[in-house]
């Protein structure tokens, strides 16, 4: 790889656990938020459970960032069910 050390980070696993995911408070203040930022990005910082809003996941990360500099972060998009969605697919031929 050109000589060239890598800058992707490498997360490791909390003990006994997969994916944490926010509390029922959270999603409760997200669900607030829904009328007036319908369609932005929340990045939450689990930890402290601290929220951080933008228009898309980079936006909202680099807020998050500030506060808590190389944290993880658990996203959702205000009022839908998932972030990202998937449209399309393979082709056959």
């Amino acid at each position: 790889m050109n000589g060239r050390k890598s800058t992707a980070r490498v997360l490791t696993p909390e003990p006994g656990g997969g994916i944490r995911r926010p509390s029922q408070l959270v999603l409760a203040r997200l669900g607030k938020l829904e009328r007036t930022r319908k369609g932005q990005i929340a990045a939450i910082e689990m930890g402290s459970q601290e929220i951080f809003i933008g228009k898309d996941v980079v936006e909202a990360t680099l807020k998050g960032w500030k506060k808590y500099p190389g944290q993880s972060f658990y996203f959702l998009r205000i009022g839908y069910p998932a972030v990202h969605r998937h449209r399309g697919g393979l082709r056959k031929r």
